[in-house]
């Protein structure tokens, strides 16, 4: 899996960098509901979100100065609108449309495996539907050092600054109506030969960028189309170190 990205939280040059539009209007959305999450108890958030217990910290965090993401954090996303990229934000790891509680984090809904785009319930009826891009500077995956001891290790591309990765998503909604927002999945494929090395099993596809504007409008392909432009990858080698704490 992808444990954790690092991305550009400067949206308008992530805008400019993909020749996209900002979505102001659902940047403003997820301001509001950082504020109306402030005014609500524990409680009340709990049951409004469909919690299995009162969270701990907020539940519509953003990157820190870092720009790192995990799981239940809100990064930019670039999807097709009106016949145009354009950026809004959605959290990383996806709450599917109709459930009445949160997914436990137990389980993995933020990174979709390629072979299980169909077969799985949470990305079918997301594949040829809600397709959008996720770029991102590097990221981060937990491996075994030659001491058994686990460590957190850093990938990036060594001909690129930045990478970006084909992802799946989807538009949660409260009972009451109150609160809405998107929320996505990286889809990973085999590792390449590098990364495999390093202990890891998976690696997010480094989508090829001419195949943007046909991956983020699926109404015109078909399955066979989108699979093989999956497999269309940016030639890329990833380094990779571990990072200091």
């Amino acid at each position: 899996m992808c444990f954790s990205v690092k991305i550009d939280k400067d949206i308008k040059r992530l805008a400019s960098n993909f020749q996209a539009l900002p979505d102001v209007k659902s940047f403003h959305e997820l301001k509001s509901l950082q504020n109306y999450e402030k005014n609500l108890s524990p409680q009340e958030l709990k049951n409004s979100l469909g919690l299995k217990r009162v969270s701990k910290s907020s539940c519509f965090k953003t990157p820190e100065d870092d720009g790192v993401v995990y799981p239940n954090y809100f990064a930019p996303v670039i999807t097709f609108d009106q016949g145009r990229r354009v950026v809004r934000p959605m959290r990383y790891r996806v709450r599917p449309a109709h459930s009445k509680e949160e997914i436990p984090s137990k389980y993995n809904v933020f990174n979709a495996r390629i072979d299980a785009l169909e077969s799985r319930k949470t990305w079918k009826g997301l594949f040829m539907k809600n397709h959008g891009l996720f770029p991102f500077y590097s990221f981060y995956e937990w491996v075994e050092d030659q001491s058994g001891k686990k460590r957190l290790i850093n990938f990036k591309p060594n001909n690129a600054k930045m990478m970006w990765a084909p992802c799946l998503y989807d538009t949660w909604t409260s009972s009451d109506g109150k609160i809405q927002f998107s929320s996505f999945a990286i889809i990973t494929d085999e590792p390449p030969k590098e990364v495999e090395e390093m202990g890891h099993d998976r690696c997010p596809i480094f989508l090829r960028s001419d195949k943007f504007d046909s991956w983020l409008d699926p109404n015109k392909m078909d399955k066979a189309y989108a699979y093989n432009i999956l497999k269309q990858k940016e030639s890329t080698h990833f380094e990779s170190n571990f990072p200091t704490s």
